[in-house]
């Protein structure tokens, strides 16, 4: 039985409380792994945590990837209690946490036995056991019991009549039973039961059964091969959800005492365990909403429509953020409250209504004029408007370095798409067709369904780089009865990278590495040779264009961003890219690096390596290709994942195995483990070449040099480099000036970025 602890104990530790809460730091999170840990937890730093919530940050032994651990004590069959890390899955700031418990099961595969588990968590820390958790009996002919000091031993029996009709829940043929709330320690018995099951005739015999304590909604399964919780061979994944709140004082007591209580824009709750209080951010506020934890932050719902109910801004909706919520209303030239379950926004012209009653009275021959001129009036506004948009994008461009573009008309480009019906794909900002111009150049044309501002981004930087295998921007459309911005790119004709590799006739290995090279030779020019450093951030198999040569051309900017002067990362509060390639720090941290774009190109290689996609679903789970290339290239299995459709020789699995390498190289948890884009150049020319790779740098950061990269050793390789292919075909390049050994290399990458920087609108 716990001990209570008296009014002493409890004034004493009050006291404690507030005094770790005064002297306690706001503090930025402390990262492991893939999770970002806040106050109260903490892992080196224990200024910025709560007594108790300690957490280790440990490799995994199946991966070798770090990941928090919470410490218990584990007995099985009365062995004794042995300390045991188990991995923690999610953490909850109003209260909760769940542990990756997996292992934690009793289980016999004999019918007369059964096998017991007892845990132990911390006596003197914050953590007890949910009731929301499960006593779960699975398989059939099994049995479970649950013993708890006030209610004795609970039982749990699954018995199956055959083996089409089992007694069937989420699990398999099972039973489960409440457990009671906010205990120490788990105790339960798993195993067989005597006199159930008939040798001779029982579909079952031979089966094992299972007893464990799991939150429901944890349970997902990992092999498919049956839907039943038996069988030696069987995995699945679950976890345990434990309560834990933050000292001994409610929420008046925290509320009452200096730096006890919650944060600005936070309220106090009680806690989901038997003692303490946990505080929660208000309705439009994010984050963690203690008062020396990172604090809530404002959620700008304007950001997203699916964050707010305004009416779309192409509709004349406009949304206002505003401290903890949002308003909507009507732009000018409509009328409504803007909500889009409120009376929306209705198009209306007051100059119009205006001098409906003069037309009516007038004489009709003067209704026709008024009209006309009130047509022309509209035309002119709208020639206006389109104008002063293009001037401010050109204006941009210029401002920016960039090269200056063909402007379409719109008739234009109607006739070259032949009335937009030859459609080659569709995404978030538009659909993009096929065209052929007058001149004969086939195009692609993106018809977008967003503002014309929302483009800009792209243009300005597809006008900033010209490089053989990153697509070309020829120009854009201003349409005029809607101010939505067309753009034209040159036509790729041969699909995507993601198509061709899962092509069964993609054999060709050494295709395959030139693909790779010239790629990442793309993003090496955006990272390190365009005027000002460029993320793409959305790098994928499906983003990199083939043409009939198999040339790669890097596509879609609509995501990607210029990187500040003097700025080493982007920051932003919502995560952007696509599943299976977001570098796992930039979700732990929502700080977007160069070496971001890295781990996605890692992704790219693992496909050129394997054939597969990056992520697959399957039985309601998310399979990620990292993952599983990382497990088997570790496990020394990565002749078992290659694809098979590649031609093999000698050299072709030498440079796979090397291929393999620099591809976990690029997939490191931590940044600054990864090869730099300029690295992963070298190391595929050194792979395609035979060459012998030397010793590489790492740590390459932004410095006060206009943005461009320093790196503090470089290996001079005298084979073919990217710069020499990334010469702006809008004008003629001057010959390189070589770098010597002696000369500063940060100098010498300014000028290569000055020299890369001249564009035809800044030479006129």
């Amino acid at each position: 039985m716990q001990k209570k602890m008296d009014i002493g104990d409890v004034f004493r530790f009050s006291i404690y409380v507030c005094l770790v809460g005064f002297i306690a730091a706001k503090c930025d999170p402390e990262t492991c792994g893939l999770m970002s840990l806040s106050y109260p937890f903490w892992v080196h730093n224990s200024d910025c945590g709560y007594p108790g919530f300690q957490i280790k940050c440990k490799k995994e032994k199946s991966t070798g990837i770090l990941a928090p651990f919470l410490p218990v004590l584990l007995d099985t069959n009365n062995n004794g209690l042995e300390s045991t890390d188990y991995k923690i899955m999610e953490i909850n700031y109003t209260g909760y946490l769940i542990i990756n418990s997996s292992s934690l099961k009793a289980w016999s595969c004999e019918e007369k036995e059964s096998s017991v588990r007892t845990l132990q968590l911390p006596p003197k820390g914050p953590f007890t056991i949910s009731m929301l958790n499960r006593l779960v009996v699975i398989g059939c002919h099994t049995f479970g019991a649950y013993t708890y000091d006030t209610w004795g031993d609970v039982t749990c029996v699954s018995v199956c009549v055959s083996q089409s009709d089992p007694p069937y829940c989420r699990y398999g043929g099972c039973c489960e039973v409440n457990i009671p709330d906010n205990w120490k320690w788990l105790n339960f018995t798993g195993g067989g039961v005597f006199g159930l099951r008939n040798h001779s005739t029982n579909a079952f015999d031979r089966k094992c059964g299972f007893s464990t304590v799991l939150e429901p909604s944890t349970f997902t399964q990992v092999d498919n091969e049956t839907n039943l919780f038996w069988g030696e061979g069987f995995k699945a994944s679950y976890g345990l959800r434990l309560n834990w709140g933050i000292g001994l004082q409610n929420c008046s007591m925290a509320k009452s005492t200096a730096d006890c209580s919650c944060s600005s824009n936070a309220e106090c709750m009680k806690s989901p365990s038997w003692m303490g209080h946990v505080c929660k951010c208000l309705p439009g506020y994010e984050g963690n909403g203690y008062s020396n934890g990172t604090g809530c932050t404002d959620v700008d719902e304007c950001i997203s429509l699916k964050l707010n109910e305004c009416v779309e801004p192409l509709k004349g909706g406009i949304c206002h953020n505003l401290a903890g919520a949002y308003n909507c209303s009507c732009a000018k030239g409509y009328i409504g409250d803007g909500y889009q379950n409120g009376t929306r926004c209705a198009s209306t012209n007051s100059n119009y209504n205006s001098i409906i009653p003069a037309i009516i009275g007038s004489v009709s021959s003067f209704a026709g004029v008024s009209l006309g001129a009130c047509g022309l009036f509209w035309c002119l506004r709208r020639r206006r408007l389109r104008q002063k948009l293009m001037a401010e994008l050109h204006e941009e461009i210029v401002s920016q370095g960039g090269k200056c573009l063909e402007i379409f008309s719109e008739k234009e480009l109607k006739r070259a798409s032949e009335s937009y019906s030859n459609k080659l794909g569709e995404g978030s900002f538009g659909t993009v067709y096929k065209g052929k111009l007058r001149d004969g150049r086939q195009v692609a044309i993106k018809k977008p369904v967003l503002a014309a501002e929302v483009l800009f981004n792209e243009v300005i930087i597809l006008s900033l780089m010209s490089h053989r295998n990153i697509v070309k921007l020829l120009g854009c459309c201003m349409e005029s009865k809607n101010q939505l911005l067309s753009l034209v790119y040159e036509f790729v004709s041969n699909g995507t990278l993601e198509e061709h590799i899962q092509s069964p006739e993609s054999r060709s290995w050494q295709r395959r590495l030139q693909i790779a090279i010239e790629s990442a030779e793309a993003v090496e020019y955006m990272h390190h040779y365009a005027p000002q450093p460029i993320f793409h951030r959305d790098i994928k198999s499906s983003n990199i264009l083939l043409d009939d040569n198999f040339t790669p051309k890097v596509a879609d900017f609509g995501i990607s961003r210029l990187l500040p002067l003097n700025k080493a990362y982007l920051t932003s509060d919502y995560l952007s890219g696509s599943l299976g390639y977001l570098d796992p720090q930039f979700k732990a941290t929502h700080r977007f690096t160069n070496k971001s774009d890295v781990y996605s190109f890692g992704v790219v290689l693992v496909q050129l390596l394997t054939g597969e996609p990056a992520v697959k679903f399957r039985d309601n789970t998310t399979h990620y290709l990292s993952s599983y290339f990382l497990s088997a290239y570790n496990e020394n299995r990565l002749n078992e994942i290659l694809d098979p459709k590649v031609e093999l020789s000698d050299r072709t699995v030498e440079q796979m195995n090397k291929m393999a390498e620099l591809a976990k190289d690029c997939l490191q948890m931590e940044g600054t483990a990864r090869p730099s884009m300029r690295e992963v150049v070298e190391e595929l020319g050194w792979i395609r070449d035979g060459i012998r790779q030397p010793g590489i740098y790492r740590g390459e950061t932004f410095v006060e040099n206009g943005g461009v990269s320093r790196q503090t050793t470089i290996n001079h390789y005298d084979g073919h480099t990217s710069a020499e292919n990334s010469c702006l075909d809008f004008h003629t390049c001057p010959s390189p000036t070589p770098m010597t050994t002696s000369e500063d290399p940060s100098t010498a990458l300014i000028q290569m970025s000055n020299m890369h920087g001249r564009s035809s609108c800044q030479n006129k």
